[in-house]
């Protein structure tokens, strides 16, 4: 499924089901961030990617958000910042973030700065 376009090459960021770590997660990279396993297993970036954009919906998931939505993506492809969820420790609790485009990371929380409205959430 194509949700946007890519913030920092302009090619096309698409969804799609894999499986890590023994568990169905969804990928949204951009499609000229290719990877594939060397020699030694690794799995690196081909000679001919040209972006390095990678999401995995679990990237939230050590502040108990459990999948970054494909909705949660798109608008942050389309507005450059999305709102996200998250909870405590233990569950209780919870707090809503900014989330913005990384380009080392995927995607980064804004932990300085504090959501006014949650009701566009």
């Amino acid at each position: 499924m194509i949700l946007g376009e890519c913030p920092y090459c302009k090619g096309v960021v698409s969804s799609k089901n894999i499986t890590a770590q023994g568990k169905k997660i969804k990928l949204y990279s951009c499609e000229n961030a290719k990877k594939e396993y060397d020699e030694s297993e690794q799995y690196v970036f081909t000679t001919d990617s040209s972006c390095r954009f990678r999401v995995y919906s679990n990237a939230f998931l050590r502040w108990n958000k459990r999948s970054f939505s494909e909705r949660e993506m798109k608008k942050l492809l389309q507005d450059g910042q999305t709102v996200v969820r998250l909870h405590g420790r233990k569950g209780t609790g919870e707090y809503f973030k900014y989330v913005i485009t990384d380009e080392e990371y995927g995607v980064s929380v804004l932990w300085e700065e504090e959501v006014e409205d949650k009701d566009t959430f």
